[in-house]
């Protein structure tokens, strides 16, 4: 094998996570890499809140066809925007080495968490952010925000908003200057797998088992499979607000789990530390006591 097409979305953000595969895959092997960015169904539909948005492939379904059809032979995707259940013939192959996971509040001007007064307005993109952003600052004003980080930032400008809540990562990959404040984890949970860029094939692609185990970051691997697996247990896509977090140190694993209700008048916090090699265990402590708060009760609004 000496070629290599990788698909992905078309932002910038997308074609920088697909391009650090490209430049780690063609350092590692002799192989010619090639990135083709795909426009999916997410990227045209620029209006409906992503809380609205279905919870199978509405960032992915493109590229999974492209896929399907050998255009391509992997697929880059944040593997947050992945559904929690692939279809069938897929799988998640590889992961990079994760970025960081936290949520911040970007601002225009300079400002710490508690300078926003009742007139702040502040851009979220999902009721995960902005229901936890309502138990700290319960007086600001939320609006809906969609679009790639560029046009994110440029619609809190032109609509003179005070601030616009992103992932850190996003910010950090394309190496934008701006103001921010950096949520706590407890301040805010972020969304399952935030962070972390995941490369999806075809499971019939043996051939490329060897590339995929090189560039792999097993770290990064084994907390997304741990983050990913709390939030089906939770229930949670797009349409429900889901945070979750998994910390490996040191032999210790640390979990925090985040749910609300849409409207965020109802929320739950846990979380729970042991040895990482009871990590199934943890999964099923921390639902287990999400589930002893309430978590039946969010669930059952949503089936409502």
């Amino acid at each position: 094998m000496n070629k290599l097409t990788i698909g992905t979305r078309g932002s910038n953000l997308a074609l920088n996570q697909a391009n650090d595969v490209k430049k780690l895959i063609e350092s590692k092997f002799k192989i010619k890499v090639a990135v083709k960015a795909i426009k999916t169904e997410g990227d045209i539909d620029k209006v409906t809140p992503i809380h609205m948005v279905p919870d199978k492939g509405f960032y992915t379904k493109e590229i999974e066809i492209s896929l399907l059809n050998h255009d391509i032979d992997i697929a880059v995707h944040s593997l947050k925007d992945l559904p929690l259940e692939l279809s069938s013939p897929f799988e998640i192959s590889a992961v990079l080495n994760r970025k960081s996971p936290m949520d911040i509040l970007l601002t225009k001007d300079s400002k710490k968490i508690n300078d926003f007064s009742s007139n702040s307005v502040i851009a979220v993109g999902s009721l995960r952010r902005k229901n936890q952003l309502i138990n700290i600052l319960p007086n600001v004003k939320t609006v809906d925000i969609r679009g790639n980080i560029e046009t994110r930032i440029k619609k809190i400008y032109d609509n003179n908003w005070d601030g616009l809540i992103v992932a850190k990562a996003a910010i950090e990959r394309l190496a934008l200057d701006y103001n921010y404040y950096e949520f706590t984890d407890r301040e805010m949970v972020p969304a399952p797998c935030q962070g972390i860029v995941a490369l999806e094939t075809l499971k019939e692609r043996t051939d490329l088992s060897s590339i995929l185990k090189e560039v792999n970051h097993n770290l990064t691997f084994s907390i997304s499979t741990i983050e990913r697996e709390i939030a089906k247990e939770m229930d949670g896509g797009c349409k429900i607000p889901v945070g979750c977090l998994a910390k490996i140190d040191d032999g210790f694993l640390t979990i925090l789990a985040y749910m609300s209700t849409i409207d965020g008048n109802f929320s739950i916090f846990e979380k729970v530390k042991g040895n990482l090699s009871d990590s199934s265990i943890l999964v099923k402590n921390v639902i287990t006591k999400m589930k002893s708060k309430g978590l039946n009760d969010i669930l059952k609004e949503r089936n409502n």
